[in-house]
């Protein structure tokens, strides 16, 4: 990237994150007055596969649970499945405005084991092989259109993200530290250099990943705390082409939703996201 280039992407960042700071400042607002106004979905689904959003949590984050659950199922696209996927001993603690919402479209799904960030994505692709899965976390407010923009763009032979991260590399081709990643990249692909964020938004079309995805103990033993970077390596065993969609906005999160959140940890370079980058790479002698 030249200097000029860099300089007009950290401009636009900027710039992006500024505009979406007074959504930041009245998310909560925005959400209680549309969820007033109940569910109106503006488009049809044009798929004909059943979607599946998903997303899982636990009792530290049961605070504002609530809102990115509604702001789910205000999305101006239908039909789609949402799935909540929660270790089972964490179920009784959900709060009634949750357990309330699952006569509006919301399921809630028992997991056996508490395997982290992963119940984000492998019960669903357990139990629904055939699905377009797509990912959300639970601190994030989603607007109207986030859903749309994926659905409309969908195929049958790539991953479609909302935000990725742009992967750089050394002249021999090799992956630099993550920190020195492009962040919120612009780029849209396809390019196997996009690493999607999950909490961002992807859509997994059926197949779209390898058929080790829902081996947990090995996920667990590669790469514990980024499944993210698992679900990016079974992309790219698979070979199946990556791309963004949408307008790349800044995230809104919640006020103090990132208690628990590994996002400080996985930019360490003792730790983190490199480390378990490589443990991938040596297990599947992969050349990322």
């Amino acid at each position: 990237m030249s200097l000029l280039q860099y300089l007009r992407y950290r401009g636009l960042r900027k710039l992006k994150s500024l505009e979406a700071k007074p959504l930041k400042k009245r998310a909560q607002e925005v959400v209680a007055r549309q969820w007033l106004q109940g569910q109106n979905p503006l488009h049809e689904n044009p798929l004909t596969t059943p979607v599946m959003v998903n997303l899982t949590s636990f009792p530290k984050r049961y605070k504002h649970l609530h809102l990115t659950l509604k702001s789910l199922l205000l999305q101006d696209i239908a039909p789609f499945q949402l799935n909540l996927w929660l270790f089972r001993d964490d179920i009784d603690a959900l709060p009634d405005n949750v357990k309330a919402l699952t006569q509006y479209g919301l399921s809630i799904y028992p997991v056996d084991e508490d395997i982290r960030s992963y119940k984000k994505l492998i019960p669903a692709l357990q139990q629904f092989p055939d699905a377009y899965h797509v990912t959300a976390d639970d601190d994030i407010y989603y607007r109207p259109d986030w859903l749309c923009q994926l659905l409309l763009s969908a195929t049958t032979d790539r991953i479609l993200c909302w935000r990725a991260h742009r992967i750089t590399r050394y002249k021999d081709g090799q992956p630099k530290a993550y920190r020195r990643w492009e962040p919120k990249t612009e780029h849209r692909g396809p390019s196997n250099d996009l690493f999607f964020t999950s909490g961002g938004g992807v859509l997994f079309p059926p197949g779209a990943l390898d058929e080790r995805v829902t081996d947990i103990q090995l996920a667990q033993q590669l790469a514990p705390y980024a499944d993210d970077l698992w679900w990016y390596m079974m992309a790219r065993l698979k070979a199946t082409p990556i791309e963004r969609v949408g307008n790349n906005p800044a995230l809104v999160n919640w006020p103090d939703s990132r208690e628990g959140s590994l996002w400080q940890f996985n930019k360490s370079e003792t730790a983190g996201n490199d480390v378990q980058l490589h443990n991938l790479i040596d297990y599947f002698s992969f050349k990322v």
